[in-house]
């Protein structure tokens, strides 16, 4: 997917130099009051915040390329997080929440810190209304932009029957953000062809970069079909540093199948098209759009029952299981 002209209908707030380029074309409009009313109205989900917490410390104890170093500081972070309560629970939990990686990639070492101002991710994820299969807790098709502070814009199920794309910020103390069931989404989603199959779609572009010396932007747009723009449903501003966006354990994934269940089967086809990045260098140049490839990311397959129905190193894939 070529690199288009950005169009921004109305102001939003940004210096027009710190942005990065739009990874498709369309106007750019602000709906984060109309998504936070929605996020307001959806039905509460009991649980969900202990699971995604235990699966973050399942994925990262189990992960085997993070030295003990790393193990540690991960796990420091996420106990502030949670508070120190909470995360004893989870981690003398004799019983915990499954969680790992049914399958994705994880940023090299040398492309996860390729950025000094800024980095943005454009995908397509994959998300039939229903998962299939022998769902039935939480499942979730999830990335990061390579900033350690930056968000999970992601969709989330739940069973068959509770399907819902969600931002979790990890510069926040309230990370849980936008919360908006595919009911809602009409206008989002689409279908497309890959390799010959159907899919639905949901197009993201997510981006951490730099408005100030030391301040930076989270940011979340949903390209809206309907309309041929891109919505802004998410923006957070925050204190940070070049150092804290490029060091730590979140930010290492790309996209993932992260899964909170032993064994799949069965399954619709789940997955992500046409990954790409952009980073800001420490001049304020973004680099051109690029599809992830295979020398900047690696495949993890914790055994869960996922395989790939097929593989483009490594900007597209779609599992079944």
């Amino acid at each position: 997917m070529a690199k288009r002209t950005r169009k921004t209908s109305k102001p939003r707030g940004r210096q027009p130099q710190a942005g990065p380029p739009q990874p498709m074309e369309g106007e750019v409009i602000d709906r984060q009051t109309q998504f936070r009313k929605l996020t307001r109205s959806a039905r509460v989900e009991r649980g969900s915040e202990r699971a995604f917490f235990a699966s973050k410390l399942a994925m990262l104890r189990t992960h085997k390329e993070l030295t003990d170093a790393q193990r540690r500081e991960a796990e420091a972070t996420l106990e502030q997080m949670v508070g120190a309560t909470i995360y004893q629970t989870l981690a003398k939990d004799s019983a915990p929440i499954p969680g790992g990686v049914g399958y994705g990639m994880f940023y090299t070492a040398g492309f996860r810190t390729a950025f000094t101002r800024g980095t943005s991710f454009f995908y397509e994820i994959v998300c039939p209304h229903q998962p299939g299969g022998n769902v039935n807790t939480w499942l979730y098709l999830t990335a990061t932009n390579r900033a350690s502070r930056g968000v999970e814009a992601f969709v989330s199920y739940q069973g068959q029957n509770d399907t819902r794309f969600k931002v979790f910020d990890w510069a926040r103390p309230d990370q849980w953000q936008t919360n908006i069931p595919f009911a809602n989404l009409g206008s989002y989603l689409r279908s497309t062809v890959s390799h010959g199959f159907g899919f639905q779609v949901l197009l993201v572009w997510n981006s951490t970069f730099e408005i100030a010396p030391n301040r930076w932007r989270n940011e979340v747009l949903l390209h809206n079909r309907a309309a041929n723009r891109w919505d802004l449903v998410y923006q957070f501003d925050y204190a940070s540093t070049t150092a804290e966006e490029r060091t730590g354990w979140p930010g290492s994934w790309g996209p993932i199948v992260e899964t909170f269940q032993s064994s799949y089967q069965n399954t619709r086809w789940l997955g992500f098209l046409n990954t790409m990045l952009t980073g800001r260098d420490a001049a304020g140049q973004w680099s051109n759009w690029a599809l992830l490839a295979g020398n900047q990311s690696t495949i993890r397959n914790d055994g869960q029952g996922f395989s790939p129905l097929f593989l483009d190193p490594n900007h597209t894939f779609v599992v079944r299981s």
